[in-house]
């Protein structure tokens, strides 16, 4: 591994939490022929845990036009190529319902930030202002099986980091992926005990299968539809605190519709031998699929002090 590029979390005192990158287009002058064109900017953005502050850099990408061989004398200057490689352009405050910041994520068919705080909601910011459009309230639908008479729904607490992904786009890795099967779960509610395991537990039931549209489709088929980009294999993938599960939520109607149980990669009794913690890392490999053998969609995990990050695939 090569670390292209790093820099200090300013000011120093501050916890960066959640962080995602993410695109503005910008409208300029051509001076060349005075037309108007788009340029992308690429930047990052990043939350702090307690602070309320975030931070917005700037992704400096025209490394093409840089002579090489300058390059190649100046190899030794790791400074000078940090400062044109990421440039941090402005902070910002932001409130949340714990007043803290966990995870984000860009949604570019909406040009919108998902956001989360550890409480059961998911705020949607606009990416130019950062302003809350909205809140919407993690809800999972547990028991019943196919009797929908005994269903009821609970709103999901403690959802971590998060990631937008669509698992239409396929992804390819080279060795061996784990296909971790899905696991329809429903959620209960603990009593209170001495360590964060107790809080909530995942159980397997049989859900059966559904004829219904999906949440995202019967959306999309409504007429004042304003998110009708999303398809429904778009989603929001987001890991639970202190549970060894991804969740698969619907990015409409914040829904949950998929739980993926991770428990078997690396085992709560095991971490607690090594001294590692809790799953609480995620990200999308980006990799394309070359052919059936390797459908679905290639994620790393990793949590806190864990000694290694796991390529894994989930299937739809």
């Amino acid at each position: 591994m090569k670390t292209l590029t790093s820099r200090n979390v300013e000011p120093g005192h501050l916890f960066g939490e959640g962080i995602t990158c993410y695109y503005v287009d910008r409208l300029i002058t051509d001076s060349g022929g005075g037309e108007e064109v788009v340029v992308r900017e690429h930047r990052l953005i990043q939350l702090t845990w307690k602070d309320g502050i975030g931070m917005i850099y700037r992704i400096n990408d025209d490394s093409s036009s840089v002579d090489t061989d300058s390059i190649q004398e100046e190899e030794g200057n790791d400074d000078d190529e940090q400062k044109e490689s990421l440039e941090l352009m402005d902070t910002f405050t932001f409130n949340t319902h714990t007043g803290e910041g966990w995870g984000i994520t860009f949604v570019p068919q909406t040009k919108e930030f998902y956001v989360s705080d550890g409480s059961e909601y998911i705020f949607v910011w606009d990416v130019k202002t950062l302003a809350e459009k909205r809140r919407m309230a993690v809800t999972l639908e547990r028991g019943g099986g196919d009797d929908s008479d005994s269903a009821s729904s609970v709103r999901l607490k403690y959802v971590n980091e998060l990631e937008f992904v669509d698992f239409n786009i396929k992804n390819k890795c080279g060795g061996d992926v784990k296909d971790w099967e899905i696991h329809d779960v429903y959620l209960e509610q603990c009593q209170e005990g001495d360590d964060h395991q107790s809080r909530y537990y995942f159980s397997s039931f049989n859900s059966g299968e559904s004829s219904a549209k999906s949440a995202t489709e019967e959306c999309n088929d409504s007429d004042d539809n304003k998110a009708g980009r999303f398809t429904s294999t778009m989603s929001i993938l987001a890991n639970v605190w202190y549970q060894d599960v991804l969740i698969r939520i619907d990015p409409v109607t914040a829904k949950v519709t998929r739980v993926y149980d991770l428990s078997d990669i690396y085992p709560y009794e095991q971490r607690k031998k090594d001294g590692a913690d809790c799953l609480n890392g995620i990200s999308v490999t980006g990799k394309e699929s070359s052919g059936e053998e390797d459908e679905g969609l290639e994620l790393w995990v990793t949590g806190k002090l864990w000694p290694k990050m796991y390529r894994i695939r989930l299937i739809d």
